[in-house]
């Protein structure tokens, strides 16, 4: 996939305990620069939920936050919240864990609200997830995403298996957030080698074919491009 080209940075924080950090421990925060695709394969977990009541796990001191972070960073701010388990798309989730994230920013918001943006019309979420003691945790705390988001409601998706509806949310411009022009190019970033990370070869590219023969000039085109951008892929 055109993903694999991506160089992947990960990275953890050294921190330096103050006074105030004693009473409370941390897990060590992890960093890194990656996109959905690669993020899917690195996850050991992906699962179908929300996050609710999110509230300060505390604050703890650091220095020589490598980047992402901004060198002016010495503060890292962890949130907890309630994971509310919808469906386990890989991997295995037994039972119920917090979810525990930090962030260089104040506040525990995840994501914005405001339904004039994306994020705030997402009606399904597949969050990129790791076990690390009592705690869920994201594959990364910051510099990557924690989730990708679809408009349409996971029930709204293809009656299939998890995994497979998945992939096929993805690949239905329907499901996703934005008009056809723009979800031409998201088929192109991002969709398209996510949706065939999740779905097997033949599926995911018998469903890019169906979209290269949409009416809409711009989603052929990329739908087109994308398969050709592949080894032995076609459009027809």
């Amino acid at each position: 996939m055109m993903w694999r080209t991506l160089v992947i940075c990960l990275f953890y924080a050294s921190s330096a305990a103050t006074p105030a950090d004693v009473a409370q421990t941390y897990p060590r925060s992890r960093g890194g620069t990656s996109f959905p695709p690669t993020e899917w394969a690195l996850a050991p977990i992906v699962a179908i939920g929300e996050v609710s009541n999110s509230a300060s796990y505390g604050e703890q001191t650091v220095d020589h936050l490598p980047y992402p972070m901004a060198p002016r960073v010495h503060k890292l701010y962890w949130c907890q919240a309630d994971f509310h388990l919808t469906a386990v798309v890989k991997g295995e989730l037994h039972a119920p864990r917090k979810y525990l994230w930090a962030s260089g920013m104040p506040g525990c918001d995840l994501y914005g609200h405001d339904p004039e943006l994306a994020t705030g019309r997402y009606r399904t979420r597949a969050w990129f997830l790791r076990e690390e003691g009592m705690f869920l945790r994201p594959l990364f705390d910051y510099g990557a995403h924690h989730f990708v988001g679809l408009c349409a409601k996971w029930e709204e998706g293809a009656p299939l298996p998890a995994r497979r509806r998945l992939g096929a949310m993805l690949l239905t411009p329907e499901a996703n957030c934005e008009p056809l022009d723009y979800y031409a190019d998201y088929l192109l970033g991002t969709a398209g080698d996510l949706a065939c990370e999740v779905l097997s070869r033949a599926e995911c590219f018998g469903r890019i074919r169906s979209l290269a023969r949409s009416e809409n000039a711009a989603l052929r085109a990329a739908a087109c491009l994308y398969l050709k951008g592949q080894q032995q892929a076609t459009c027809e």
